[in-house]
């Protein structure tokens, strides 16, 4: 999924989210509110990609945003985007890749979890399903302090499908702010082989809810 097309999607929730906010209050009515936010990650990759001269491990960081309508008791639907990055790996061989490699991953897609709204913790547990590419970077010999030529680096750009199954909890800071922890592990599949590499991620953010 493009970026555009994801904030096509969380652009068209959040308006149909304002046009049925008079039924918030209502507890039997489909529409139960809305929310949104940013969220930073953190996380750990291992894995080898078929056919990459190298096997990298290591931690990644990231951020993006998510956007969530709540429907009935449970059930929430919305749209999340995010990007992570992995710099300068160690190898499965324990050797340190130069400074400048990297393994850069961004994804998007639909959202559907089932979220148990009790007073003031908000457990959930639920999947995303979307695509996103992976860009690979490994320099094994050179310097990023200078113009010279690196002699053997590999540069590798992998789209995938995602699948990226996650359990969390909100944390009611306020009716209308709420303190989000999540862990998932993304999933990427390319021609039926999983895309490498992978693990899982904690995420952290604020969401403001209506």
């Amino acid at each position: 999924m493009t970026c555009s097309k994801l904030y096509t999607l969380i652009s068209t929730l959040f308006i149909i989210a304002s046009l049925s906010a008079t039924n918030c209050r209502d507890t039997m009515a489909v529409f139960q509110g809305y929310s949104g936010g940013m969220l930073m990650h953190a996380g750990y990759l291992f894995g080898a990609q078929n056919n990459a001269p190298v096997a990298p491990e290591g931690m990644t960081i990231g951020i993006g945003g998510a956007v969530r309508v709540n429907l009935w008791k449970h059930l929430r639907v919305g749209g999340e985007g995010y990007i992570s990055t992995m710099y300068s790996t160690v190898t499965s061989c324990h050797d340190r890749l130069s400074r400048g490699s990297y393994v850069r991953t961004g994804w998007g897609g639909l959202l559907v979890d089932a979220c148990w709204r009790l007073e003031k913790i908000w457990p959930y547990i639920g999947a995303t399903i979307g695509g996103g590419a992976s860009r690979y970077l490994y320099v094994l010999d050179g310097s990023q302090k200078d113009w010279k030529p690196e002699k053997e680096a590999y540069l590798h750009k992998q789209p995938f499908f995602a699948v990226a199954p996650f359990v969390g909890m909100d944390w009611c800071v306020c009716p209308r702010m709420h303190l989000t922890f999540r862990l998932d592990w993304l999933m990427a599949v390319h021609r039926n082989e999983l895309v490498q590499p992978t693990g899982p991620r904690l995420y952290v953010g604020f969401l403001f809810c209506h």
